[in-house]
């Protein structure tokens, strides 16, 4: 079981962080001069489908670095840092990026919405406020893969 759980985490982390990084990278700077009609729905498809993947590949590494933390003593420090960052990313995700997340969504659907957050750049701006909110996730992510690659390499 802790090999397993092991071959989960460090993977997925790091996984978790790319796909993060990419989407603040590649995925969303491309929408912020489109307008909130076009960027906006855009936007809410790639939140819906990152979901399907960040949210089970989230909860497999929390659950197998809080077990490797519980179960290898002589590493718990380092795999509790592992498990602390990968369960930061959802407190974070649910207050500070949810209120962004949840505007864009509601401008996606909404004509009247769209055409007055492309005059006020509003969906830029939340556009820009999510790239640099998820980068800090990515992080959190990151952090998590490198006390994971740490502990394993001080365990060969």
């Amino acid at each position: 079981m802790i090999q397993t759980a092991k071959l989960l985490t460090l993977p997925l982390s790091f996984l978790l962080a790319g796909y993060g990084f990419h989407a603040s990278h590649s995925s969303v700077p491309v929408l912020y001069d489109m307008p909130a009609e076009h960027s906006t729905p855009a936007f809410t498809r790639i939140f819906h489908n990152g979901a399907y993947f960040v949210v089970p590949s989230s909860l497999i590494c929390s659950i197998s670095t809080a077990y490797l933390a519980y179960t290898l003593p002589s590493q718990r420090t380092l795999w509790s840092i592992a498990c602390g960052a990968q369960l930061l990313t959802l407190p974070w995700t649910a207050v500070v990026m949810l209120p962004g997340i949840n505007k864009l969504i509601a401008i996606s659907q909404s004509k009247v919405k769209q055409e007055k957050a492309t005059a006020s750049l509003e969906a830029r701006q939340l556009l820009t406020r999510w790239n640099a909110q998820n980068a800090v996730r990515a992080s959190l992510f990151l952090v998590a893969g490198l006390a994971a690659l740490r502990a394993m390499a001080g365990s060969i």
